[in-house]
């Protein structure tokens, strides 16, 4: 923190933080990091929320790049948010014998063996599947956001929940998401009548009725 003192050190430049452009101040400085045993970037800035202090493993990092990437973690935090709680997105259930069981507390970790080379295989199909199910669920929320972005109108017009106060004109992505799935089954309520469709229609039917007299 005494580095802070030393006002000739910074630069002053322009750098959007949480969304605002100001003048800023900001310097970094490579300094021996003991816990790592090695050089970490220390980027030091004051804003108009006060002085801050970053640490970047990237020797090469911009230091107002820096500070802008670290403003954005909140929306980072936001679409992790989304894709867990409202795509699903980490509910994979993929899993294979080959694959070896990992514990939550590193110390049991510490015996983990790697797997046979007959298993590289198996082992490698298993962990693209949790990408690609991460992926998917990903284009998933793009897609919702730009649905909202593109007919705010036509999705407001359709949706038939209860807002108390609507806080945007922009729909949320969960807004989106629940208009959707009503259009898609009535989409699919009023489709020909096929043997796929017909049990599909008496299924949804069938608990549908179940849910109403529970409730």
């Amino acid at each position: 923190m005494e580095l802070f003192d030393h006002k000739n050190k910074f630069a002053k430049v322009q750098c959007t933080v949480y969304g605002r452009v100001e003048d800023i101040l900001i310097t970094s400085a490579d300094l021996l990091w003991k816990p790592t045993g090695s050089l970490i970037r220390f980027v030091l800035a004051v804003t108009s929320r006060g002085p801050i202090v970053l640490m970047c493993s990237d020797l090469s990092q911009e230091p107002v790049a820096a500070l802008q990437l670290y403003c954005a973690r909140v929306r980072i935090e936001t679409m992790f948010d989304m894709l867990k709680n409202l795509i699903g997105a980490f509910r994979y259930r993929f899993w294979s014998k080959r694959l070896v069981r990992h514990s939550r507390k590193p110390k049991k970790n510490e015996t983990l063996k790697k797997p046979s080379q007959k298993r590289i295989g198996s082992v490698r199909r298993c962990h693209e599947a949790y990408e690609r199910f991460v992926m998917l669920g990903a284009i998933s929320l793009g897609l919702l956001q730009l649905i909202a972005l593109k007919f705010q109108r036509t999705i407001w017009k359709h949706f038939e929940g209860f807002l108390r106060t609507r806080s945007r004109q922009l729909p949320s992505e969960r807004t989106v998401k629940l208009v959707l799935t009503h259009l898609l089954i009535r989409n699919l309520m009023d489709s020909a009548p096929d043997a796929i469709i017909r049990e599909i229609q008496e299924r949804y039917g069938n608990e549908k009725a179940a849910f109403q007299r529970a409730a």
